[in-house]
């Protein structure tokens, strides 16, 4: 049984470096670093110089993007392959327990999809809403592996959760929570999106004016995270008041979301206030997904105290 957990861990953890691998890709302009797929300048081993490129690529040939697009890929490789065998380890010793199982196998068919998608997103050329959908994909799938961890943890280790007493609107701010946390990730997206097109548009404009150029759009994006912040602020005080009454992963939980909340807020004003550095727009990004993983935390730890 631990060996599931170990790998169902090391899942959770190579996912979360997939997904920052991911963002750097798309920070760094790499996302068509190889015009091709599954090949990458139609070799299964990028070039090393340009007289391997075929004709037909050699204008849109960058070594440095090429081989990070391909690194990429290779992690994603990994990546199913640490899922496929967290799942073969869950149905030898979980798969009578369906809060275990059914989580895993889920998020092994949407890591094979997730590698679909991202052959969809090189063939359209990157369209916006197929980047959207291959982010949220992904949170998906680390919400699936969070939850059959710690389903598979209390399985092995005991109920932590046994002294929890948590108010009913807890789930209710959770849920709160995780809706305006997507909502929140897909504003952002959209907004790195239309930063991307202003900048091919406007090459020798500073970030920080293509940001005011967005309009009155961006403001949703810092209300909408005002009100997260208030949200896990009350969290919060709830679980100081139940003292003991919340396990400590509970509270480790809620009162990580806070810190990172205000990272956030953090790099959000630098990226206004004085210029979209490609590298604080990543951390942007892959602190979000960190948000979206603590949030299911928060909500198996509630489902398995209401048990």
């Amino acid at each position: 049984m631990e060996k599931y957990f170990r790998f169902s861990t090391i899942s959770i953890i190579v996912t979360y470096l997939l997904i920052f691998f991911g963002g750097l890709v798309r920070v760094s302009g790499a996302g068509m670093g190889c015009p091709d797929w599954p090949k990458c300048f139609g070799r299964w081993i990028p070039p090393t110089n340009i007289n391997q490129v075929p004709e037909i690529y050699i204008e849109k040939f960058n070594i440095v993007l090429a081989w990070v697009e391909y690194v990429n890929r290779l992690f994603g490789a990994v990546v199913g392959l640490v899922i496929l065998l967290s799942c073969l380890f869950a149905y030898l010793y979980f798969r009578n327990n369906k809060d275990v199982f059914y989580p895993i196998l889920a998020a092994l068919v949407l890591t094979l999809v997730e590698g679909w998608l991202g052959s969809i997103l090189v063939h359209s050329v990157l369209d916006p809403i197929t980047i959207t959908l291959h982010l949220l994909l992904a949170l998906i799938i680390i919400g699936l592996l969070i939850y059959s961890s710690i389903r598979a943890y209390v399985v092995i280790k005991g109920d932590f959760e046994i002294n929890s007493n948590y108010p009913q609107k807890f789930k209710w701010l959770i849920f709160s929570l995780m809706t305006l946390m997507i909502i929140e990730i897909i504003i952002g997206t959209e907004i790195r999106g239309a930063l991307d097109m202003s900048r091919k548009n406007h090459p020798l404009v500073k970030g920080a004016i293509l940001l005011k150029m967005l309009g009155s759009f961006k403001y949703v994006h810092t209300i909408l995270g005002i009100l997260l912040v208030s949200i896990t602020y009350y969290m919060r005080n709830i679980l100081i008041n139940l003292g003991k009454s919340c396990s400590k992963l509970m509270l480790f939980s809620v009162n990580s979301m806070f810190a990172i909340f205000f990272i956030q807020i953090l790099l959000g004003e630098f990226l206004v206030f004085f210029d979209v550095k490609p590298i604080v727009q990543l951390f942007h990004m892959w602190f979000s997904s960190l948000l979206v993983g603590l949030c299911v935390v928060q909500y198996t730890c509630f489902k398995i105290s209401k048990i």
